[in-house]
């Protein structure tokens, strides 16, 4: 039997692109999810091309994508995610309140002491993408420490 990569409606989170590429390579979907956030997050292109599969990727059930069918499934796959974002909108949880101004101020801090130490101390190693990638890096050990 050929496997083919199709969008997933049993794993499906937003538009089942995710979904649908961990069935065809056999693993969690949490994982692929976690891996494209993290993709997401170095190099944004990566949300354009979520899309573009989805467009380009047919759904579980068999259909065929002609040039004649392109926009009726844009226009279909833009009021799934409309509704997708509004269900997930309605089901976000309340977050109480914390005062997170010292956490993003030390951010700052890092990030401006980082571009000083880059344009003073010429290291070809320090370019933008290793900055946000170790301030992420920082926050997020910030985060798992304070609980």
């Amino acid at each position: 039997m050929e496997t083919r990569l199709k969008r997933s409606k049993k794993n499906k989170v937003f538009l089942g692109v995710l979904g649908g590429i961990a069935e065809y390579l056999k693993i969690d979907p949490t994982i692929v999810r976690i891996l494209f956030i993290l993709l997401c997050l170095v190099e944004p292109v990566f949300i354009l091309a979520y899309f573009l599969m989805a467009i380009v990727m047919p759904e579980e059930e068999e259909e065929t994508i002609t040039a004649g069918k392109l926009p009726e499934k844009v226009e279909r796959l833009a009021e799934e995610a409309g509704e997708k974002v509004e269900e997930l909108a309605k089901k976000a949880p309340t977050v109480e309140k914390k005062d997170d101004t010292k956490l993003f101020g030390i951010a700052l801090v890092l990030l401006g002491a980082l571009l000083l130490l880059k344009e003073s101390i010429k290291l070809p190693f320090l370019g933008l993408r290793e900055i946000v990638a170790a301030l992420i890096l920082i926050l997020g050990l910030y985060l798992v420490v304070r609980g």
